[in-house]
């Protein structure tokens, strides 16, 4: 018998960008620049809308969760049978923005 884990674990990666929090945003929500810097998708900023990521090597499924504009971005990720959130955070600091995934 294999017993499977549901154990949950947590990534965290922080970065401090000289951008004000609105350039950030633009680069996390806007699909021809998450293009840029992660794959094409289908994104829009909207609770509740599914959208994909695209690659060579296949397909995200994601459904947003949470939108604040300038703040929180959160969405479920699914691929390969694994399901995940991912949550960005951003905090405005005096030189920039403290980008939190």
């Amino acid at each position: 018998m294999t017993d499977i884990s549901t154990e949950t674990r947590s990534v965290v990666i922080e970065r401090e960008f000289p951008f004000p929090s609105e350039k950030i945003w633009r680069a996390l929500t806007q699909p021809h620049l998450i293009q840029e810097w992660l794959m094409k998708s289908d994104f829009k900023p909207a609770v509740d809308h599914r959208f994909s990521f695209n690659a060579d090597w296949g397909s995200v499924d994601c459904k947003v969760l949470e939108v604040e504009p300038n703040k929180t971005l959160s969405y479920s990720w699914d691929a390969y049978g694994l399901e995940s959130i991912v949550t960005w955070t951003l905090t405005p600091t005096g030189t920039g923005t403290h980008l939190r995934m």
